[in-house]
């Protein structure tokens, strides 16, 4: 469930320029702290809030646009995205802030010790709150200092803030902002060219697929990469058409429900109108579904290696081409069904990348394929352990016919083994 977002801000008596800034997510105060000379906790930090005032709006568009990086949180990301790089001398929390379509994340983690002789911060946990809700918190937060008489750069603040209110109420310019964020830039940094060439294939093939092409390859190459996989798929010989059943199934997308709980619920709803409830789902089976020739579910060499998969709906509109990954068999029939997702999510979308992005829609995809394919329950059943070891996830794997690590991570999901980073829970999410 989604909380909201708040940013206070108190006085400090004979301090000018600072406040106490307190930053909370419903009841979780992410600025809670101890300081080294008390054993006291805080709620309030204490900082120039007009600091943190100009590094929203410096990184507005990437904040609200640019979901988390498939692996580490690297620096290039957390100085968009983590209040930890404000800096200017005062310390703040490691919250790092990211955009997922309707909402935004929002992830705290607490100091292990004191990262200088100031404060250690003690919040831990991951958070949803909705674009709409983060918006009015930062636009009142904002606010709140152009009234302040005793902010020293509330002029350069105004101006900033203003041009900042004039790019969110420009359609045209809104667009272009996200994409920038999208492809990693900061705002003006994309080089025309790139956005021109992308513009250009959204023409082609809609605004959805190829933004999630700039999220599955950030950077200078996006355009070019999506072109390369598109031509690989206009001349793969993987076609698989959704059967009818998918098109009944309809998905949410702006709900309070996480990609995993759509994904879930999607999954299990296409097996009950496959008749096909329980049990892994073999090979002749899953090709009759795809309406795919059974030896495309067979361990393949793949012709050149791919940055991503890609999915691009055929000219007759009803099946897809596919560019695939992944070669083991085990992992084509995963990358396939994560093929039938991005048709359910995206109501079959001209083109749908399958990457490693912690978009929304990459969420759906990977959690859909370990659903259809290996239901939580039938698992469980079938493994019949509490703490299941090495040979027990090996041998779910063979039985449902999936790859070892689909199996670890569903497990990982679920609770029942312990999660190995940070970076796991955020994509749980």
């Amino acid at each position: 469930m989604m909380q909201s977002l708040e940013i206070g801000v108190e006085r400090i008596r004979h301090a000018e320029g600072l406040r106490r800034i307190r930053i909370s997510v419903g009841d979780v105060v992410l600025t809670r702290l101890v300081r080294p000379d008390s054993r006291k906790e805080d709620q309030w930090l204490e900082a120039p809030p007009d600091q943190l005032a100009f590094w929203l709006i410096d990184n507005w568009w990437r904040i609200r646009w640019e979901p988390a990086p498939p692996d580490r949180f690297h620096p290039g990301w957390r100085l968009a995205h983590d209040l930890s790089s404000i800096g200017g001398g005062y310390i703040w929390p490691c919250v790092s802030i990211w955009g997922e379509g309707p909402k935004l994340g929002v992830a705290s983690q607490a100091d292990l010790q004191v990262r200088t002789q100031s404060v250690r911060f003690l919040t831990d946990g991951l958070y949803y709150v909705s674009a709409s809700n983060m918006i009015s918190s930062v636009d009142a937060f904002v606010d709140s200092l152009l009234d302040d008489d005793a902010i020293a750069d509330r002029q350069s603040l105004r101006v900033e803030y203003q041009q900042l209110l004039t790019e969110r109420s420009d359609p045209e310019i809104a667009d272009w902002r996200r994409l920038e964020a999208k492809l990693g830039f900061d705002p003006d940094e994309a080089p025309t060219e790139l956005m021109d060439r992308l513009g250009q294939l959204m023409e082609r093939y809609g605004h959805d697929g190829v933004e999630e092409a700039a999220v599955a390859h950030q950077g200078h190459q996006a355009a070019a990469m999506l072109q390369e996989e598109v031509e690989t798929a206009r001349n793969s010989d993987v076609r698989i058409t959704p059967p009818a059943e998918a098109e009944a199934i309809c998905v949410e997308r702006d709900s309070e429900r996480t990609p995993w709980q759509l994904a879930e619920g999607a999954a299990a709803d296409l097996r009950a109108r496959l008749a096909h409830d329980r049990g892994p789902i073999r090979n002749r089976a899953l090709s009759e579904i795809l309406c795919l020739a059974s030896d495309q579910l067979k361990t393949k060499r793949v012709p050149a290696p791919l940055n991503y998969g890609l999915r691009l709906r055929d000219t007759d509109g009803a099946g897809s081409l596919v560019a695939m990954k992944a070669k083991w068999s085990h992992s084509r029939r995963y990358e396939l069904c994560r093929t039938l997702g991005d048709i359910i999510w995206s109501d079959n979308d001209s083109l749908g990348p399958l990457s490693a992005a912690k978009s929304g829609r990459q969420k759906f995809q990977r959690t859909f394929a370990q659903s259809f394919l290996c239901p939580f329950d039938d698992l469980q059943a079938y493994m019949d352990a509490e703490h299941p070891e090495d040979d027990d996830i090996q041998a779910a794997a063979r039985h449902f016919h999936v790859p070892v690590r689909m199996i670890q991570t569903l497990l990982v999901n679920k609770g029942v083994i312990g999660r190995a980073s940070f970076e796991e829970m955020i994509e749980a999410a």
